[in-house]
């Protein structure tokens, strides 16, 4: 144990200053989720889903599947790596520090009060936001604290917030083995610090039963327990659960292979191997931990493991352990994305699997499929299914006139019970799961490694206390970027641009942007409601480049390299029409190119299309409903780009629109003829200095080059 250093003076002015900007927050679009913030997620009593994603903190709706905000952390200018978020966690609600803030402020509403949120990053910070005014509160930093250089301490593993008499503290992991408690109200400093070296700590949780008591668990069976007390000391003891040989044996081998440099937290010098444990709401004393291959039933007060319960076989490894609020059940995830249902034998503190079910759906879902990265249950459904429950009861009781009635007997404890989850996949969605349970008139074997969404009914026949059914349905999906951005595009206003199935009439703007992707998918964003309204999958690599055609329809480009003895490139290009969600691929080869393309131009009604090659020819193509080439440049041209056309005048514009009805009624000419009205033109530069226009009317290109009126010039100048 180390004694408390002093406060650092300059946490609460650094917290105000990168709260700057922070009204920005409701229009950022986040990226995905991945493995290095180390599967962060935290669901408050009040229902709001707070994840870690890159760099930033995702707050979202589950019931409603909506993007609420997205928290930024503070710059580091420490580090040039980026401060990947790696712990999320809500402050209980009533604290007393922000309740005093808020009456002094006379903000007696629970609207105006602070939704304090703790978030820790791989720099070792912890910033404490108020979520709700999107501003930083705190910034702690370890390092400042302690006097140290920067790095240090290491990263954030884990947070919790515990109960002291003044309020509510912050616990957190730092590094590998250091565990520390903070004081966040107005002069926020760390208070305590314990060193549990050579241990690897992995997470931290809070007791149901009393909020001042916390544990802490190692990779190695190292199990903390602690209590603050009012004298400013922290009550402390120390306990082990005994891994099993197969746990200890690859902890081991990871250890000779860690490449991560010290101080390093679990989740980054051991990215595959977890170790995390949840206390349990129905049983005192009681917690569960999970390492890869067991789920071990550990009892505080004896400081002994009840019962271990080893991996199934064909189950992926152990990854994070839940359980129920109300019903004696827990819910653990695998690496391969399966989730596993452990009901308690009756009588017994011992864990059957009674059901699995899959939280990545194969149908829909690319080969491989994403990995699901955390999960969490939703715990303010407990207080409705307590009304309810405590509802039946007392009306069961009236009816029967009897004082002893016993509640949770098996036969109507999970009878219509409901469970909601809640699991965030590297593919950038978050899912929500609706568990339904109900009692079956005859058990079913259960099916170790399948599942089957329709009828997810799967028991295991082991007893007569585990005939129930479990049926999984996803509720709702929250779909945000999958994949890092690579390239954009928004949709060029024009008055010739006409929609995708040709014809006169010109294609209204919409507040659309495309992004292509990392992963190969393009994904059509609503700036105004600044959510991903459509995704798709298009390409298998990387997407290099796209443009819109009009308004509803994308071509896009990517290109990979051959690695046989010829070389080359294999060029793909595709045009995706937002209507119907087709994707369709033009310009197939057979053989691979000897240049990659470099970009893609389109006109400004997206009737034409240059395609830019690698020190090789420019081809204009013609964009029809079968897209067709109509000429191939061998110019060294150094730039590209299409004109705006000019507008038509009003009379201009209404003698088209009266011959254009006109020969709609007589049936004189297609839809095709008539798009090929205006010509269009593109201007480009040579390596020699030269410049130059070229016109393309309908299948025809030419060499064009204006006249320049200054009468018509002078039209756009703009006197200062």
């Amino acid at each position: 144990m180390m004694a408390a250093p002093p406060a650092s003076p300059s946490a609460r002015s650094r917290g105000n200053a990168a709260a700057g900007g922070g009204n920005t927050t409701s229009t950022m679009l986040p990226g995905p989720a991945s493995r290095s913030n180390g599967g962060c997620i935290d669901l408050s009593t009040s229902g709001l889903l707070a994840h870690g994603a890159g760099s930033s903190v995702v707050v979202s709706d589950p019931r409603s599947m909506q993007l609420l905000c997205v928290l930024p952390m503070p710059s580091s200018s420490a580090s040039s790596l980026a401060s990947f978020v790696t712990a999320v966690r809500w402050a209980p609600p009533g604290s007393a520090p922000s309740l005093a803030a808020a009456e002094d402020a006379g903000l007696g509403e629970d609207d105006h009060r602070p939704l304090r949120l703790a978030a820790g990053d791989r720099h070792g910070r912890i910033a404490v936001w108020d979520a709700r005014a999107r501003v930083v509160l705190h910034l702690l930093n370890l390092d400042e604290s302690r006097s140290v250089a920067p790095g240090t301490s290491g990263g954030v593993q884990d947070l919790c917030w515990i109960h002291h008499a003044p309020g509510w503290l912050l616990a957190s992991i730092h590094g590998p083995s250091l565990l520390c408690i903070w004081e966040t109200s107005n002069n926020p400093r760390v208070l305590w610090m314990f060193d549990a070296s050579p241990e690897y700590l992995s997470c931290i949780r809070r007791d149901p039963f009393d909020d001042r008591h916390l544990c802490a668990l190692g990779l190695r069976g190292f199990l903390l327990s602690a209590v603050p007390r009012h004298d400013s000391d922290i009550s402390l003891k120390e306990h082990r659960i005994v891994c099993g040989a197969g746990d200890v044996a690859e902890l081991q081998r990871l250890e000779k292979e860690m490449a991560a440099p010290a101080p390093a937290p679990a989740l980054a010098a051991f990215p595959l191997f977890s170790a995390t444990l949840c206390f349990s709401p129905q049983w005192r004393h009681i917690l569960y931990a999970t390492y890869p291959r067991e789920l071990v039933v550990f009892d505080l007060n004896y400081s002994t493991a009840l019962s271990v319960a080893s991996l199934p076989r064909g189950f992926g490894k152990f990854s994070d352990v839940m359980a129920d609020p109300d019903l004696d059940l827990l819910y653990c995830t695998h690496v391969d994305g399966k989730l596993s249902i452990w009901k308690r034998k009756e009588g017994e503190q011992v864990h059957l699997l009674q059901a699995v079910e899959e939280l990545m759906p194969s149908i829909g879902t690319v080969v491989p499929p994403p990995a699901v990265l955390a999960t969490t249950v939703w715990q303010s459904e407990s207080i409705f299914r307590n009304i309810d429950k405590l509802s039946q009861d007392l009306a069961q009781m009236q009816s029967s006139h009897s004082v002893i009635f016993d509640t949770n007997s098996d036969k109507n404890m999970y009878q219509g019970a409901m469970s909601y989850i809640t699991s965030i996949s590297e593919d950038g969605k978050i899912w929500s799961w609706h568990l339904t349970f109900d009692k079956s008139a005859g058990s079913k074997k259960i099916n170790l490694g399948t599942s089957n969404h329709s009828d997810a009914g799967i028991s295991k026949p082991r007893s007569k206390g585990l005939d129930f059914t479990v049926k999984i349905n996803l509720m709702g999906q929250l779909h945000l970027l999958s994949s890092t951005v690579t390239t954009l595009a928004v949709p060029s206003p024009s008055l010739l641009a006409t929609v995708a199935r040709g014809g006169n009439n010109p294609a209204p703007a919409v507040p659309l942007v495309g992004l292509g992707t990392q992963s190969g998918t393009i994904e059509v964003v609503d700036v105004l409601a600044n959510a991903v309204s459509v995704s798709f999958a298009v390409h298998s690599s990387t997407v290099r480049g796209l443009r819109w055609l009009g308004n509803s329809r994308i071509v896009s480009f990517s290109y990979n390299q051959v690695s046989d003895k010829t070389g080359g490139y294999n060029n793909k290009l595709v045009i995706t029409c937002l209507r119907s969600g087709l994707n369709r691929p033009f310009r197939v080869l057979q053989k691979p190119e000897r240049a990659p393309i470099r970009a893609l131009r389109a006109s400004s009604s997206g009737r034409y299309l240059l395609i830019l090659f690698r020190d090789a020819p420019v081809e204009v193509w013609a964009m029809t409903k079968n897209p067709m080439m109509l000429r191939s440049l061998a110019l060294p041209f150094t730039v590209l780009e299409w004109t705006l056309p000019a507008a038509p005048r009003p009379s201009q514009n209404a003698a088209s629109k009266q011959s254009s009805t006109s020969k709609e009624r007589s049936g004189e000419v297609t839809a095709a003829e008539s798009s090929d009205e205006t010509a269009e033109s593109f201007a480009f530069a040579l390596v020699n200095g030269a410049l130059g226009v070229f016109e393309v009317h309908g299948r025809r290109i030419r060499d064009f080059s204006p006249p320049f009126n200054f009468a018509r010039a002078s039209q756009y100048l703009i006197s200062q």
